[in-house]
């Protein structure tokens, strides 16, 4: 099955007079990106749930956004009154520099950084995690059902595309079929728009024959046809295939601007326009799968 790469999922636990609650966030990237932001600065936590993410995830730019509240009276903040005696210091000297009221309160020196600090014992590192885990594999759960859900779409997309794709192809392959008697009659009118005997129809064959094998586009074809068969396969594997449906779709895309280089036959043209639009609308949604 496809798995998208934008999802979202939250998830919340209570244990050990621990509240923690989890809301992760997914959208595409070439690799995986993860950042994790938990509130009060708990920098152990934060490495622990990249790493915990990193062993779960396979692509994608998570960003993950921890809330974490002690539901009993905890001693984890310390007070720097060093820090805490500078600042205020300084800001009495702007005051009375610029002759500004002094209003300096307990609400504006707790918005200084650095004052007050989360102190986090090993042994609370540990009672946090082992609330915060629960939660994160929830929310994983979550999040992986939701691309998944998201992916059903992915590949209903994909495949009406590639549908479409594939009856183009089939035109061109029709459309190519007669290019002998195309250049046959398109030389054979230009050469009685200029002169009044027909040409020596030897040499007719000779001119047809030399065009007919530069716009043939034959091989264009059974390759676009290959890279077609190979999508819908990869595409129904869905174990991963992101990066390989991306690269199809650079060979299916090259493919098509060959024919149209080749051939200066309109029908065929149009129906390369009409692919390369297709394959873009692939590649777009593409950009998406997991």
């Amino acid at each position: 099955m496809v798995t998208s790469m934008t999802g979202f999922a939250k998830a919340e636990n209570e244990k050990n007079d621990i509240h923690c609650s989890v809301e992760i966030k997914s959208v595409n990237s070439k690799y995986l990106k993860i950042d994790a932001n938990v509130s009060g600065g708990f920098s152990e936590i934060e490495v622990r749930t990249s790493r915990f993410l990193r062993e779960r995830l396979k692509r994608g730019s998570i960003k993950v956004f921890i809330d974490i509240v002690f539901l009993k009276k905890t001693d984890v903040i310390q007070v720097d009154l060093g820090i805490a005696g500078a600042y205020y210091k300084a800001l009495k000297t702007i005051a009375d520099e610029f002759k500004i009221p002094d209003r300096v309160t307990l609400g504006v020196m707790s918005g200084m950084k650095d004052i007050m600090k989360y102190q986090v014992s090993r042994e609370l590192n540990e009672k946090i995690w082992d609330c915060l885990e629960d939660a994160l594999e929830e929310a994983i759960e979550n999040l992986n059902k939701d691309r998944e859900n998201e992916g059903k779409n992915l590949h209903r997309v994909l495949k009406d595309y590639l549908k479409k794709l594939d009856g183009v192809t089939d035109e061109l392959e029709k459309t190519s079929s007669n290019f002998t008697d195309y250049y046959r009659d398109l030389i054979s009118q230009r050469i009685s728009e200029l002169v009044d005997h027909e040409l020596d129809s030897e040499r007719l064959e000779q001119e047809v024959a030399i065009l007919a094998e530069k716009a043939d586009i034959s091989e264009e074809i059974v390759r676009l046809k290959s890279h077609i068969e190979s999508f819908s396969e990869i595409l129904d594997d869905g174990n991963e295939v992101g990066l390989r449906l991306d690269f199809l779709c650079q060979e299916m895309h090259r493919e098509l601007s060959t024919i149209a280089a080749k051939s200066k036959k309109t029908e065929i043209s149009s129906l390369s326009v009409e692919g390369r639009t297709l394959v873009n609308k692939l590649r777009e949604q593409v950009q998406n799968v997991e």
